[in-house]
C-alpha cells in the first residue's frame, strides 16, 4: 500500500495540508517552519514517499494561488470541550457563509496548542490565537504580532484584544432572583480563591447581592465560600464549613457553584455527610454542559452560557482582526468593541426546593 499525505501527517503530528505544503516545494515559510519542514521531509524519507502525480504540476503558480490557508490556534488550559465544539461548528459555519473569491480553495480548522507552543506562536502557521477559559496567555507567549481573541472574561485584557464572554453580573442576578423567588433569604457561593477567575466570581457574586440588595437584605446573608482546588480535601473542607452554618442565625438555604466539577463534588461532599438536596439544602450551578447538571442525581438547575453566539462571535471578531491586520484584504463589517458580553438563560431542574416565607 503507498505511503499518504496523512501517513506522513500522523508520524509528524501535523496536518496534512501541512504536509502537502511542504511536499509541493511552495515557498510558504510564513505559514511553515524551518524544524516542522525539516521533520516532514526526514519521515517522509524514511517511508520512502512517492508523490502521486496528477494531470496538473504540482506546485503550480495557479495552485499557490488558489489555496488559502487560515488555521486557527486555540489554547484552552482547562481543555474545555463544549467550548472547543463550539468553537469548531462555528468555525465550519463561518467557512460557509462568507464565500471565498471564484478559484479559490480554503484550507482552514483549529490547532489546539500546548504549552511549549505558546514561545512560537509565529511559527506555527496560524492566523489567529482564541484563548479559552479564564487565564491569560503567560508572559511567555509570542502573540505580539497576531490577532488575539478571549473566549472568555479576564481582568486587565490586551489592548488589541477582543474579549467575548457571557455577561456574569446578569448571571448572578439571574440565579439570585430565582433563589430569591424560591423564598430563599441566604446562600452561600462556592468559587475559587484563585486570581485567575477573579473577574468572572466578582461578576456573579455582585450579581447574587444586587438582588439582596434591592429587597433591602443584609449582604451578610450571602457567604463566599471559597476553595482552593476543586478535587480533594480543601473543597470537601468548605462545603463542610458551609453545612455547619446550617446552625448559625442566617444558615445558608442554597448553595451556588462555581461550575459543573464543583456542583459535582458538592453534591457528592453532602450525599457523603448524610445530607439530602433539595430537601435539606439547594443547589444551583454556573453551567449546563451536556450530560452535565441534567445528568447529575438529582438534576442540577443551572445557568447555561450561549455558548454558540459566543463561539460565532468569538470566530467572526478573529476573522475581522484578521482581515483588518492585512493591508490588501477585505475588510469585515462588526463592532470595534473590544469587550462583548452576551446573556444566557436559567434552566430550572429539580435542584432547589420552595422556602415558605412570612408574610
Amino acid at each position: 500500500m503507498p505511503v499518504t499525505l496523512k501517513d506522513i501527517a500522523d508520524r509528524t503530528g501535523v496536518s496534512p495540508s501541512v504536509v502537502s505544503t511542504v511536499l509541493s516545494g511552495r515557498d510558504n515559510g510564513t505559514f511553515v517552519s524551518k524544524e516542522t519542514r525539516e521533520r516532514v521531509l526526514q519521515v517522509a524519507k524514511a517511508l520512502n514517499y512517492t508523490p502521486v502525480r496528477s494531470g496538473r504540476p504540482r506546485g503550480s503558480r495557479r495552485l499557490r494561488r488558489q489555496r488559502v490557508e487560515q488555521f486557527i490556534g486555540v489554547w484552552s488550559p482547562a481543555l474545555d470541550p463544549v467550548a472547543l465544539l463550539s468553537l469548531q461548528q462555528a468555525l465550519s459555519h463561518y467557512a460557509i457563509d462568507h464565500g471565498l473569491r471564484p478559484g479559490e480553495e480554503l484550507d482552514y480548522g483549529l490547532r489546539l496548542l500546548a504549552d511549549d507552543d505558546l514561545p512560537r506562536l509565529d511559527m506555527l502557521g496560524v492566523m489567529g490565537i482564541i484563548v479559552v477559559g479564564d487565564a491569560p496567555l503567560p508572559r511567555t507567549a509570542a502573540a505580539a504580532t497576531l490577532p488575539t481573541v478571549i473566549f472568555g472574561e479576564i481582568d486587565d485584557p490586551p489592548r488589541e484584544a477582543v474579549m467575548v464572554h457571557t455577561n456574569n453580573f446578569l448571571a448572578g442576578r439571574s440565579v439570585g432572583e430565582y433563589l430569591w423567588g424560591l423564598g430563599h433569604r441566604s446562600v452561600a457561593f462556592m468559587a475559587p480563591a484563585a486570581k485567575q477567575s477573579a473577574r468572572v466570581t466578582r461578576n456573579r457574586w455582585q450579581g447574587i447581592q444586587s438582588v439582596w440588595v434591592d429587597h433591602g437584605a443584609p449582604l451578610e446573608a450571602c457567604v463566599p465560600a471559597p476553595y482552593d482546588t476543586i478535587a480533594g480535601e480543601d473543597l470537601r473542607h468548605q462545603v463542610l464549613t458551609t453545612t455547619q452554618m446550617l446552625v448559625s442565625p442566617t444558615p445558608p438555604q442554597a448553595i451556588v457553584c462555581f461550575n459543573e466539577d464543583v456542583a459535582r463534588f458538592t453534591v457528592q461532599s453532602l450525599a457523603a455527610l448524610g445530607m439530602a438536596v433539595p430537601a435539606d439544602i439547594s443547589v444551583i450551578v454556573f453551567g449546563d454542559a451536556p450530560n452535565g447538571c441534567e445528568a447529575m442525581s438529582p438534576p442540577l438547575t443551572g445557568f447555561r452560557a450561549p455558548s454558540q453566539q459566543l463561539a460565532a462571535t468569538a470566530i467572526a471578531q478573529l476573522y475581522r482582526l484578521h482581515y483588518e491586520a492585512g493591508a490588501d484584504a477585505p475588510r469585515l463589517g462588526g463592532s470595534d468593541h473590544a469587550d462583548l458580553a452576551f446573556t444566557g438563560e436559567l434552566i430550572v431542574r429539580d435542584s432547589c426546593r420552595q422556602i415558605p416565607t412570612q408574610q
